[in-house]
This record gives C-alpha cells, sequence and structure tokens, in this order.
C-alpha cells in the first residue's frame, strides 16, 4: 500500500513538473524537467502542453486579400500621400483588385473614396481578428512564418495598418495568437 503511494506522489509530481508552466526547479532534477519538456513540445502532442501567447507580444503580421472590412469601434488617425484624417470612426472596406478603399463614417452619411497607395492607419484596436485561407506571413521575436493559405486568430491587437497594392500588414501588440 505505501509503495503505490509512493508511485502515485512521485507519478503527481513529475506530471504537474511537465504541464505547468514554466518549471523552475534547480538542481539535478532541472534538466531532467527541461528534456521532458522539451520532447512534449516537439512531439505531435507538444500543443496540449503549449499555452498560446498571454502576455502581449510584438507581433508583424502581413496578408494578401482581395478585399478587406475593417470595422473601426474606437477613434484613428489615417495618413496617406495625399490626406490625413483624424479621429476616424466607422467601416474601411479595402478593394485591392480596383485599389480603393471606401470609408464610412459611422453615425454620419459621410463616404470617402481613396486610391489605395499607402495607408497607414494608427492606434488600430482590434478585439478579434480572424483570418482564414489567406496567404499570411506571421513575424514575432525570432518566430517567422509563412503560409499560402494559412488560418490565423489574432485577439486585443493594438497598434498600426499599413495597407500597400495587395498587402495588409498589421504591427503592433497582441495578447493571443492561434494558429489553425
Amino acid at each position: 500500500m505505501k509503495r503505490i503511494i509512493a508511485v502515485v506522489l512521485v507519478g503527481m509530481f513529475l506530471a504537474s513538473a511537465v504541464l505547468v508552466q514554466p518549471v523552475r526547479a534547480e538542481g539535478l532534477l532541472s534538466d531532467f524537467f527541461d528534456t521532458i519538456k522539451r520532447w512534449f513540445e516537439s512531439s505531435p502532442f507538444g500543443n496540449l502542453f503549449s499555452t498560446p501567447i498571454k502576455r502581449m507580444e510584438t507581433l508583424t503580421l502581413s496578408f494578401y486579400p482581395e478585399d478587406f472590412e475593417f470595422d473601426i469601434t474606437e477613434p484613428v488617425n489615417m495618413s496617406t500621400e495625399n490626406t490625413e484624417i483624424s479621429n476616424f470612426k466607422g467601416t474601411i472596406n479595402i478593394d485591392m483588385n480596383n485599389k480603393l478603399m471606401l470609408l464610412s463614417e459611422t453615425d454620419t452619411s459621410l463616404k470617402i473614396k481613396e486610391n489605395i497607395g499607402t495607408i497607414g492607419i494608427h492606434g488600430l484596436k482590434i478585439n478579434s481578428l480572424e483570418l482564414k485561407d489567406l496567404k499570411l506571413v506571421i513575424r514575432s521575436g525570432n518566430w517567422n512564418e509563412t503560409t499560402e493559405n494559412g488560418t490565423v486568430t489574432i485577439k486585443d491587437f493594438l497598434g498600426t495598418c499599413l495597407v500597400r497594392d495587395g498587402v495588409i500588414e498589421l504591427e503592433g501588440n497582441v495578447s493571443k495568437v492561434i494558429k489553425a
């Protein structure tokens, strides 16, 4: 009976050391736990033991849509080669095929049509953004990933958006990145 209890306690200790992030064991066991953690992260079951980004991380996300729509709920400042707009709140429709951007102000009938050259949107807040089946380039720290037909969801984005011919680039902080 004592052996069963001892085996269960040791098993629970090892399992908690592998599953709890981060492991802070010092001495002889730290190398052992680090090896187990690296093995689980590199195994096919690695996603079971990893957690999405919880703290704010700097991210650069480039995607290549034919058209795209932003609903801007918080005022942003925008700039193009010819125009500056302050405190814009509304909908931004981007049509890459026709190289046009249409701004529709919330609570007014104001609409602005602008040719896409280089457009900067500053102070952009996005609670959640899901991009499906698009060419994506994601950079964060030492992590770089490119896919021709990928899906990603970002949460709590705060930063800048740059729209150029064929590409939209978000650069700022996010609290979570989920790849599918």
